[in-house]
């Protein structure tokens, strides 16, 4: 039989190799692992990133058309105001000219009754 001493550093030798052989599979299974999680998050970061963007555009977008609309309204309520003050104008002065005329009218209606009653009277 062989020396139990040397079968022993012999079978503790290859247990030795065999510890450090798994723990490097692991390290390297950990590794892997670990990069794969990285990747993962650069994915997910720059799906993020990508979203953010998307929705700056659609917002710049929006505040670009409200201001289009806002300045549309300015202009339409500005032409709407001066069409308003014209015919408002327009009123006044047809208002004015109807006072005139019933004025006039009133005057020579008078008028006319004078000159009938002196008419009528010789």
């Amino acid at each position: 039989m062989g020396d139990p001493l040397g079968q022993f550093e012999v079978e503790k030798r290859e247990h030795e190799m065999k510890m450090r052989k798994m723990e490097q599979e692991m390290e390297e299974v950990f590794e892997m692992k670990v990069q794969e999680k990285l990747q993962k998050l650069k994915d997910i970061e720059a799906d993020l990133n990508r979203r953010k963007d998307q929705m700056k555009r659609a917002l710049e977008q929006q505040q670009k058309d409200l201001q289009d609309k806002r300045k549309q309204f300015d202009e339409d309520k500005q032409m709407f105001e001066q069409e308003h003050q014209r015919y408002l104008e327009e009123l006044e002065a047809s208002m004015k000219t109807a006072a005139q005329n019933a004025t006039l009218n009133t005057g020579k209606k008078g008028d006319s009754k004078k000159e009938e009653k002196h008419k009528k009277k010789p």
